[in-house]
């Protein structure tokens, strides 16, 4: 071992390990073991048995040049002059400084031969893990020079690295003997010593862990015996699971498990099945629901269909039932106010058919309801001059904090844009809309049914408790005693008293409004009909005649942006009502009954009298051109364009 090589391999370790680099992929072809493979030696010539001469190159095109031509054992290159000589063989190695030459290795072929085996394998790798692994193989006659050494110089220098703790240096001395050998064994023991090296910059630590990855995966494509296809398989496991593939390093183990079982693996089998396997994650108690639930949260989806659940459930409960939903598995048929034992069996099976490795039991108590009030429905029109009452349903509360709020009409669309209308309010959002918007009528109280944890529905005369409401637009809130908002949000509830009806229809002609009596249904004349944009400007106004009808024109409703309409209001001495606009229309379009489009200026019918033709022959065409009201236009000339008439 001369003193030249020892210092080219000592260059080598500084400018490739150190900096932590790897070779960038290359295309993947068929195998995922290439057929042959270089060791590099810095500053010597081979001599001789040149195949030819390229000029005017580089060093990875010599390489590239030599390894894809059968003939090439070796080659030199001169990085003074850019030149490059394949070679039948290696001849006569004579030192020249500035050279670089290598020689070509084949691979076994009985590698060759099991590599795609080996490759079917391993289902949890992706083709890109593949390319990387090739591609590590390909590159690593550049990261580890090899020079003169043998595979013995390589494995001495190897002992004495490990023996002074430099595993760097060691890491580089097993790469460049598998520039020689190419043996799974050496491969094995390169990924080991990169995953073993201490690198606290997480950018080099990342680097290494994916080259001890793909060493592992190449120890594998090239192993034979089933303890050392084990010992690879085990190799991957730690590096995928730290780049967060713990599932892909689960079914790693679990494989080498399967080849060659020992108790080492199985433990650590076991850590991997608790961490990352088929597992129950945490589990739910849902009690405020009238049928209170337990669910068990899994790690993967189950099963939409197909598989009976119940028989992996054990409970001492009777008239329990499971249901399956994304990755819970809800339990059913509970009471409020009882603690349950769900045992979960080992083999309850997911959607991929993994399967639960042991069985899990959950103890958990399920608490009465939390005390609620809801307001269920959004038929906020309430006849005026008939009793006003709002149902409300509550849960486990004999009484509720009520407040009445009236809203100005000139607040109207304000609460429309806002979004305010129509809808519960947030806690922040109640204290703006009381402070700003509404004006509060009325406070007090009322006492609500009650039965434990069951929903209950009570009517709220408010005509009583309020001294009769005069006709308006109205929120009602209603919370449940002594408790904070944001946890127990109250309910909302918006409402007019009102007996005007209205009804709006929208077309080519303009915005159509009809006007009738809640009280009577009979058509309202003389009520004033405002059209409000977004800004709350005034776009037109106009009074029903007698059959309640009001027409704006059709530019009046065509605004954009703040011009848009937003409401409608109609308003009959005190008496007021209101229909937002920004709300989708009633679209019955699904139901087969959408209609033809609206009828344009001249609506033309035109139909022939047969449907082929011969050349020559007459067409008749018959045509009728009508108004948007049906009737005939006369006078009106048509032309008719015929396309393609062959």
């Amino acid at each position: 071992m001369s003193v030249r090589s020892a210092l080219a391999l000592t260059l080598g370790l500084a400018a490739t390990l150190a900096a932590g680099l790897s070779p960038a992929p290359v295309a993947a072809e068929d195998s995922p073991v290439p057929a042959r493979r270089l060791a590099r030696t810095s500053d010597i010539d081979f001599y001789g048995n040149d195949l030819r001469s390229i000029f005017d190159t580089s060093l990875e095109a010599c390489e590239r040049a030599c390894l894809a031509d059968a003939a090439c054992l070796a080659y030199t290159y001169n990085t003074r002059s850019s030149a490059c000589f394949p070679k039948a063989a290696a001849g006569d190695p004579r030192p020249f400084a500035g050279a670089v030459s290598g020689r070509v290795f084949a691979t076994d072929p009985a590698v060759l031969t099991r590599a795609a085996t080996r490759r079917a394998e391993l289902t949890f790798l992706s083709d890109y893990d593949f390319e990387r692994a090739r591609s590590q193989a390909e590159g690593m006659a550049a990261l580890h020079v090899s020079d003169e050494w043998t595979a013995e110089d390589f494995r001495a220098a190897e002992a004495r690295a490990r023996e002074q703790g430099d595993l760097r240096a060691a890491a580089h001395f097993i790469g460049a003997r598998i520039n020689l050998t190419d043996a799974a064994a050496d491969w094995l023991l390169y990924a080991e010593t990169l995953a073993a090296i201490d690198e606290r910059n997480t950018n080099a630590r990342d680097q290494l862990r994916a080259r001890a990855l793909q060493a592992a995966t190449n120890a594998y494509l090239r192993a034979a015996p089933a303890g050392r296809r084990a010992a690879a398989l085990k190799a991957m496991a730690r590096p995928l699971e730290e780049f967060g593939r713990g599932r892909e390093a689960l079914r790693a183990v679990r494989l080498a498990q399967d080849i060659a079982p020992d108790g080492a693996t199985a433990d650590l089998l076991a850590e991997l099945e608790e961490k990352h396997g088929f597992r129950i994650l945490e589990h739910q108690v849902e009690s405020d629901l009238a049928r209170p639930r337990i669910c068990a949260v899994f790690s993967e989806n189950l099963a939409e269909s197909g598989v009976d659940y119940a028989q992996f459930l054990r409970s001492e409960a009777a008239g329990l039932a499971v249901e399956a939903e994304f990755r819970q598995l809800c339990v059913t048929g509970l009471e409020h106010g009882q603690t349950y034992a769900l045992t979960f069996r080992a083999g309850l099976p997911s959607a991929e058919g993994e399967r639960l490795g042991k069985s899990v039991t959950i103890e958990a108590y399920v608490r009465d309801r939390t005390p609620a009030v809801r307001i269920a429905g959004r038929a906020y029109v309430l006849p005026r001059g008939g009793a006003v009452a709002i149902p409300v349903e509550t849960v486990n509360t004999a009484r509720l904090d009520l407040r009445l709020m009236r809203v100005d009409d000139r607040n109207l669309v304000r609460s429309v844009i806002d979004r305010f209308f129509g809808r519960p309010l947030q806690e922040f959002e109640d204290e703006e809309f009381a402070a700003g918007i509404a004006e509060v009528v009325w406070r007090g109280s009322a006492e609500v049914a009650m039965e434990v944890n069951r929903d209950m529905t009570t009517r709220l005369p408010l005509d009583e408790v309020a001294g009769g409401l005069a006709a308006g637009v109205y929120v009602l809130r209603a919370a449940v005693p002594d408790t904070e908002a944001w946890e127990n949000p109250p309910a909302h509830q918006w409402f007019v008293v009102s007996d005007l009806g209205m009804t709006t229809l929208s077309g080519a002609d303009g915005l159509h409004v009809i006007v009738r009596s809640l009280g009577t249904a009979r058509a309202r004349e003389g009520v004033r009909v405002t059209l409000l944009a977004r800004s709350n400007r005034v776009l037109g106004e106009v009074v029903t005649d007698a059959e309640g009808y009001a027409r704006f024109a059709p530019g009046l409703a065509r605004g954009t942006g703040a011009a848009a309409p937003a409401l409608v209001l109609a308003e009959d001495g005190d008496d007021l009502a209101f229909l937002p606009l920004t709300d989708p229309e009633f679209d019955l379009s699904d139901r087969g009954v959408a209609g033809r489009p609206a009828a344009p200026a001249v609506d033309v019918f035109a139909t022939t009298d047969r449907g082929a033709y011969r050349a020559g022959e007459v067409v008749n065409v018959t045509a009728l051109a009508r108004d948007p009201a049906g009737q005939g236009i006369a006078g009106l000339p048509l032309t008719i364009r015929t396309l393609r008439p062959d």
